[in-house]
């Protein structure tokens, strides 16, 4: 299902009604009863970071519930990390009732049924997090009920403000600040909302070939950064960790070069990076020479990085 940057109100309007429950539906996969008089002025901003879909809802005397598979707005590959800022929020699952005041945070999983109840206005900060990139961190916990947050733990406080600060940043300044925030939201929520007896599956392949692939992300910039090197970042030996990417269908160093050569793109695309020199983009992806970057820039896109360029800036 495509999450799109939207924003919507609940105004006054004939149509109003339809217009709310269509982008409940289709953007969020939410069937949704709502007071025609008490429901005015509910708003719902969203947009995306990376991969993690952000919503900024107020809402008022309405009730949502997920959508089954049988609907393509079905949302059962992803979970929904949500944060009570005004307000309050009754939440049935499982024959069980649960109120989220202000200031609480819990993770539902919509595959399984559940119903969000506004009596009031009240409002919140939705995070929809693709399950795939949490089993990738060697998180696979799931729950017919809300997982929720310990309301008294630092970690869960910390978080709950971070994920706040970052989702107050409507617009980025480019993709890969957006890339990257997405990326830190996945960090807090795998971090604090995870029990440590699930951390422990951490090591497990996917999971230490993601913590891999992580490193080497954040390590780009350094031309020294070789097996060895990243081996150690991870703590593992070279050997193990070459032979879980040979696994996969991959090597190492050829990663690492990939790695470089997309971050290279992404920079040669960002506007913001059209007053560095070729030789300062090639420093900034670990390349020690514009020569030696230029050479696998070419074998990879078929183009020079200046013409690469020059042909995105066209566009």
């Amino acid at each position: 299902m495509h999450f799109d940057t939207h924003e919507i109100t609940f105004d006054t309007g004939l149509s109003a009604g339809e217009r709310w429950s269509h982008i409940m539906l289709n953007s969020h996969g939410l069937q949704c009863a709502f007071d025609p008089r008490q429901s005015i002025d509910s708003t719902v901003k969203s947009w995306t970071l990376g991969e993690v879909g952000v919503s900024l809802a107020d809402l008022a005397t309405q009730t949502l519930s997920p959508v089954g598979e049988e609907l393509p707005s079905w949302q059962g590959g992803w979970l929904f990390v949500k944060l009570v800022t005004e307000g309050h929020v009754h939440v049935q699952s499982r024959g069980l009732v649960e109120r989220f005041d202000a200031g609480s945070m819990f993770i539902i999983d919509p595959v399984y049924p559940f119903v969000e109840v506004f009596p009031e206005r009240a409002r919140m900060t939705v995070l929809r997090v693709p399950k795939e990139r949490l089993r990738e961190r060697g998180v696979y916990r799931s729950s017919a009920g809300p997982l929720v947050g310990d309301a008294l733990s630092p970690d869960v406080r910390a978080t709950c403000d971070l994920i706040q600060c970052i989702a107050r940043q409507s617009t980025a300044p480019s993709v890969i600040a957006q890339n990257m925030m997405g990326e830190q939201l996945l960090e807090l929520i795998e971090f604090a909302m995870i029990d440590p007896g699930a951390r422990s599956k951490r090591r497990c392949p996917e999971a230490l070939i993601h913590q891999t692939k992580r490193y080497i992300e954040s390590h780009l910039g350094e031309a020294g950064l070789d097996v060895a090197a990243i081996a150690s970042g991870v703590h593992v030996s070279s050997q193990h960790l070459q032979r879980l990417f040979r696994v996969k269908g991959m090597s190492l160093m050829r990663y690492l070069w990939q790695a470089r050569l997309e971050r290279a793109g992404l920079l040669l695309r960002t506007r913001g990076a059209h007053d560095s020199s070729i030789q300062e983009i090639a420093w900034q992806c670990g390349f020690t020479t514009a020569a030696h970057f230029s050479r696998l820039f070419k074998r990879q896109y078929g183009v020079s990085p200046s013409d690469f360029r020059f042909t995105v800036n066209q566009l």
